[in-house]
């Protein structure tokens, strides 16, 4: 089985050995480009669905090197080995007439390692949930970027809910329409975009940002937040504030 960071160095190998970039891959898989960074330079363990899509855009039979284990077969493996021990000893545990008191102490014990079970997968999911959500957020920030860059207006107001807010004065997706396009037709050209951090609750995420641009032959740069709100299962800017510095 192949863990971080080997794996990350894997992916990156096997994407050089094919002479594509970081933004070429991510095409082929519907990943963001810094998905791809974090996981190549080992800074974060992908589920095995994402490790699947990476190594079927590089043509890397992951089945047949034995690349990655699923949790699935992990889970499955543990099952069948505890599966005896528990028939055998279930039914006796529970007949408490023979070594009451031992019997009660360790079906406390049971269900306290129960409980804290079942606490530490509520959080794994709670976690995993905020790196899905991570994720569609990069990515819709990625297509967004590029969509500025091809001049895509309306593209770019998928990304908006209906009643988004851009500070100071735009709101609603027709005045946003309007700043967009008359950006566009400026010159506007978005020359680097860096996400600093994306904080995540259940249904509101918050992105701190900062980027540097071109428009009427000067460049300037700006550091914004943006509020993303999941609206009917898709994450959608409501706020976006900016200063130039």
């Amino acid at each position: 089985m192949m863990t971080q960071p080997e794996l990350g160095k894997k992916i990156a190998e096997l994407r050089k050995s094919k002479g594509f970039t970081q933004e070429e891959l991510v095409e082929k898989c519907n990943l963001s480009v810094r998905t791809l960074q974090r996981i190549e330079s080992g800074e974060v363990a992908p589920r095995s669905y994402t490790i699947k899509l990476i190594f079927t855009a590089l043509d890397y039979n992951i089945h047949e090197t034995g690349a990655v284990t699923t949790g699935f077969k992990k889970t499955e493996f543990l099952i069948q080995s505890w599966s005896g021990w528990i028939y055998r000893y279930g039914l006796d545990l529970f007949n408490l007439k023979t070594d009451p008191m031992k019997k009660i102490t360790i079906l406390g014990v049971i269900l306290s390692v129960c409980f804290f079970g079942i606490f530490v997968l509520c959080s794994e999911s709670k976690a995993q949930k905020a790196e899905r959500a991570i994720q569609a957020i990069e990515l819709a920030q990625d297509k967004c970027n590029q969509w500025i860059l091809k001049g895509q207006v309306d593209s770019v107001l998928t990304v908006y809910r209906n009643d988004a807010f851009v500070f100071p004065t735009l709101h609603g997706k027709m005045e946003i329409r309007e700043m967009l396009q008359a950006a566009v037709d400026g010159g506007y050209k978005l020359r680097d975009f860096h996400t600093l951090s994306i904080s995540v609750g259940d249904s509101i995420a918050v992105q701190k940002y900062e980027d540097r641009y071109e428009f009427q032959g000067n460049e300037f740069k700006q550091k914004g937040m943006t509020e993303w709100r999941r609206t009917n299962g898709k994450w959608l800017v409501v706020n976006d504030i900016m200063n130039n510095y």
